[in-house]
């Protein structure tokens, strides 16, 4: 399997969806019309020991980290607030309770810290012969459109002569040895996205987390939009010890990257903003340039396949 060819294959088949999804899949949350007024905004998002955390690890980690992606998404809408979450948790039979309510309160704590609280979902238990059975945490996140007058900052808002621009540093999120790392346990950037959203106004455009890698995250941009994205590698913000051509496709950031017009501030909500490059006219790229070298970095990040640039922990 080929997760984003998969979901290709879904997103071309959005034409048979109701008039009132509003925003249908291919963004970082879709969006359902109400009766009463107003959107509901949704998305979901997993969090798989050995996967997305180590193994053997508290499971509250696993919790934390499957509301905490989902939080990222919201952030990601730029205009945006989180409402509620609900958890679908699949356990293996046999684990020790006291591990099954650390995962629970992983969830619930997160979730209220965030003012999402968890307000409902299901449990599960599965069993395999001859395998070590991971502990799996699915979220489902609901929001609201936190101003109602504006738009969301939707993948497909780039524009041609927009900047582009990264918060935080990229790079370095996760050590591939052991899954460690400062994945376990981010910010998502609610307040950050706020705030661009109430500075910039209409001059931002398009708006993704960095979950899959910088190079890949921002070829979602780059095709839902239909430009293309010139980058200048030196310009890449990197924790000491990584090297920008790796952030490229390391992945679990969980930093903004955002297309806008005009002058945007060196630090927003007290998180550094660095311009990394330009939105052009063109097919869907990501051209990435280092001197007199250039490649083209769409491809660059995870994948669900077991051949990816750079793979999750």
């Amino acid at each position: 399997m080929r997760e984003f060819e998969l979901l290709g294959r879904l997103i071309a088949e959005n034409s048979r969806l109701p008039a009132g999804v509003t925003l249908p899949p291919g963004d970082d949350m879709a969006a359902i019309a109400l009766a009463g007024g107003g959107e509901l905004l949704v998305a979901a998002d997993s969090a798989i020991e050995g996967r997305h955390a180590p193994r053997g690890c508290d499971p509250y980690l696993i919790g934390r980290k499957a509301v905490l992606r989902n939080l990222s998404d919201v952030a990601a809408m730029g205009n945006a607030r989180p409402l509620a979450t609900l958890a679908c948790v699949t356990l293996p039979a046999g684990l020790d309770e006291n591990r099954a309510w650390r995962l629970l309160c992983g969830l619930r704590e997160t979730a209220e810290r965030w003012g999402a609280p968890l307000v409902g979902g299901d449990t599960a238990s599965y069993h395999a012969a001859g395998s070590a059975l991971p502990i799996v945490a699915s979220v489902t996140i609901l929001a609201l459109r936190r101003d109602p007058k504006r738009p969301l900052a939707t993948r497909s808002a780039a524009r041609a002569g927009d900047g582009v621009f990264v918060t935080g540093v990229i790079g370095g999120a996760w050590d591939p040895r052991t899954g460690l790392g400062r994945h376990l346990d981010f910010t998502p950037r609610l307040d950050v996205a706020h705030a661009l959203c109430d500075t910039l106004g209409d001059r931002l455009g398009a708006m993704i987390d960095v979950s899959d890698g910088l190079g890949r995250d921002l070829g979602h941009i780059a095709t839902a939009s239909e430009v293309s994205i010139a980058l200048e590698l030196g310009r890449i913000p990197v924790p000491p010890g990584i090297a920008p051509i790796d952030a490229l496709g390391h992945g679990e950031d969980y930093e903004l990257a955002f297309t806008a017009s005009g002058e945007v501030p060196a630090e927003i909500a007290g998180v550094t903003v660095t311009r990394i490059g330009t939105v052009a006219a063109g097919s869907s790229a990501v051209i990435v340039r280092e001197g007199n070298r250039s490649f083209d970095a769409i491809r660059m990040g995870f994948e669900h396949d077991g051949a990816s640039g750079g793979v999750a922990p």
